[in-house]
């Protein structure tokens, strides 16, 4: 996917989307500290974290991980994910398809680690080229000695294209705004199940 065409005024089509998803399996991801959200990460990008307590027992916190292996954040965020199969498992390609006021864009994602353990399990999605920003996301889901679960989402990034750059301040809110829909998603599907 060229830069030139990261944003749209109109929503892809599935021909945009699958052609954007075959050029993005070949690709590397597009920035540096691949995997470091789940230790330091790299210096040179904006770093946040979030978290929400979603609930206490051993079925909210399989039903919380179940909502990550679903896509439950991504989906009740309004974001579609292609192929609508995939599942996130270390080394999937992703594209997702995502609005953003008037502007669409498409931004490919790799898988580029999982945790499973007993207390502590998720994934972490790295950017590809073409992706808006340079960076790393990871949904975690942590259960504390005590039984309480909570869901963790660890960011860096940095802009990928000039409209990200220029718009940097109001891309910060979208971000915020964003791993919040991304947590009420995990909580709401943990919860109602």
């Amino acid at each position: 996917m060229a830069r030139a065409d990261i944003f749209s005024l109109r929503r892809p089509s599935p021909v945009r989307i699958h052609s954007a998803l075959s050029a993005a399996t070949a690709e590397e991801p597009s920035y540096d500290g691949v995997g470091t959200t789940a230790a330091t990460m790299p210096r040179g990008y904006r770093q946040a974290r979030y978290q929400l307590h979603l609930g206490h027992g051993p079925d909210v916190f399989a039903r919380a991980l179940t909502a990550l292996d679903t896509w439950a954040p991504q989906l009740r965020s309004g974001i579609v994910i292609t192929p609508e199969d995939a599942r996130p498992e270390q080394g999937q390609t992703v594209v997702q398809c995502i609005r953003m006021g008037p502007l669409w864009t498409l931004a490919a994602c790799r898988i580029v680690y999982r945790i499973e353990q007993p207390d502590r399990a998720g994934y972490a999605y790295g950017s590809l080229s073409g992706h808006p920003v340079r960076g790393e996301e990871a949904f975690l889901i942590e259960r504390d000695p005590a039984g309480v679960v909570r869901a963790r989402i660890v960011v860096f990034s940095r802009p990928n294209h000039w409209l990200v750059r220029l718009g940097a301040p109001i891309g910060r809110l979208v971000q915020r705004r964003t791993a919040k829909a991304y947590l009420a998603g995990i909580r709401d599907y943990a919860l109602s199940t």
